[in-house]
């Protein structure tokens, strides 16, 4: 188990970890002296090691180190909200790419945002492919195209490609496939793809979601195999690049609508 249980030498019983712990594997003993661990329910979602203010929680084998606030965190403090407001009215669905690969330090960059995006019940199963030889995805362009029951658009999107266009990937040169053994990753997936487009925005990166390639892909699973090797749920498909092209503005959205109760 890597959540081992208490160091108490070090824990000073402030019952942090009973309070944030969502799975409740934190309890007072019967003496109400000494908290005690039982891992049968944990998730390792890390809140107790988060939460502990004398870094008391006993783990190993996390594939990861935990990362150590220089002070309190206050997100208010890390990035104010204009900033962040402009950062993501800034985002844009990236469809024109510079003829460039992106280095693999930097797709590593943007792979290592996403493992850190929130999942339910900590659920993280899902893998990504990314697909960077050029034949390859022009074979898995051409694939997804003709297998598209709409003839009009197929036969749209068939002009395209004899023009040397890319109606599908936008000749983007990196494509990302996440797939996962549980179809109910869906949603997991879909927040790690909005982590990564951030961090590649930062990065100076474009990206885009690409609904064609998921929806054909996840409802032709033998296309997937042959063309991907994905034996799994195909549950999202994302590209990525640098921009070919540049925004001077953002455009207007209109307003949510809310509604109070």
């Amino acid at each position: 188990m890597p959540i081992l249980g208490i160091d108490y030498e070090k824990c000073i019983k402030c019952q942090e970890c009973m309070k944030d712990c969502p799975t409740q594997n934190f309890s007072l003993g019967e003496d109400q002296n000494k908290i005690l661990f039982n891992g049968s329910r944990c998730i390792l979602c890390g809140h107790c090691i988060a939460v502990c203010p004398e870094d008391a929680i006993k783990y190993e084998n996390m594939k990861d180190t935990a990362l150590v606030f220089e002070s309190n965190q206050d997100p208010s403090e890390l990035i104010e909200y204009e900033v962040l407001h402009q950062f993501l009215r800034a985002k844009r669905s990236i469809r024109h790419y510079q003829n460039k690969k992106v280095p693999q330090e930097i797709i590593n960059k943007v792979i290592n945002s996403m493992r850190y995006a929130p999942s339910g019940a900590n659920m993280r199963f899902f893998r990504s492919l990314i697909i960077s030889d050029d034949d390859k995805k022009n074979l898995l362009t051409d694939a997804i195209i003709n297998t598209l029951e709409s003839r009009d658009t197929r036969e749209h999107f068939q002009g395209m490609r004899m023009k040397g266009l890319d109606p599908i990937f936008f000749n983007a040169p990196h494509i990302l496939i996440f797939n996962s053994k549980n179809p109910w990753d869906t949603r997991n997936v879909t927040i790690a793809m909005t982590y990564g487009m951030l961090s590649a925005h930062s990065l100076g990166l474009g990206s885009c979601w690409i609904g064609f390639a998921h929806g054909v892909l996840q409802d032709h699973p033998a296309i997937a195999r042959k063309f991907t090797g994905i034996e799994t749920y195909i549950l999202g498909v994302m590209i990525l690049g640098y921009p070919a092209v540049k925004y001077f503005r953002a455009p207007p959205r209109p307003p949510m609508e809310i509604k109070e109760l």
